[in-house]
């Protein structure tokens, strides 16, 4: 899959939720793969929030929170075909982010839920599509 430029799109809540063994993110990574994380939203895997997606990652999958952020976002646009135009921060690229009312960007991953109290904004298409009043300050 290294050679091939091919992305493994994990889906850690399926696995969590179905008590099944958990994908070898970790053996991938350290060969080269390009791992993207994915939610699988679906009645058998009931889960919309990428920031629990990343956690389970980290814990159970052996990811660390630097490559649970890349392969939620840069890599899961590439294996969309999309990391010209999405997945990152640059100039040029859509401007879909959020704003976390905290010091550090790895309470996004660190925090297991709750996750409404952390996200102060949502900014889709560089418009602010959601703000959050209740934030709790870290």
């Amino acid at each position: 899959m290294a050679t091939a430029k091919s992305s493994a799109i994990l889906l850690p809540t399926t696995a969590y939720i179905l008590r099944l063994k958990q994908p070898r993110a970790r053996e991938m990574l350290d060969a080269g793969v390009i791992v993207a994380l994915g939610s699988d939203f679906n009645p058998n895997a009931y889960c919309c929030s990428m920031p629990m997606v990343m956690h389970l990652a980290c814990v159970n999958m052996r990811m660390s929170m630097n490559e649970a952020l890349a392969a939620a976002t840069i890599n899961a646009a590439y294996a969309l075909g999309r990391s010209h135009t999405h997945g990152s921060l640059e100039v040029g690229k859509q401007g879909d982010f959020v704003i976390i009312n905290s010091l550090r960007w790895e309470h996004l991953i660190y925090q297991f839920g709750g996750h409404q109290e952390l996200i102060k904004y949502v900014v889709v298409s560089g418009k602010m599509v959601y703000g959050n009043d209740k934030t709790m300050g870290y």
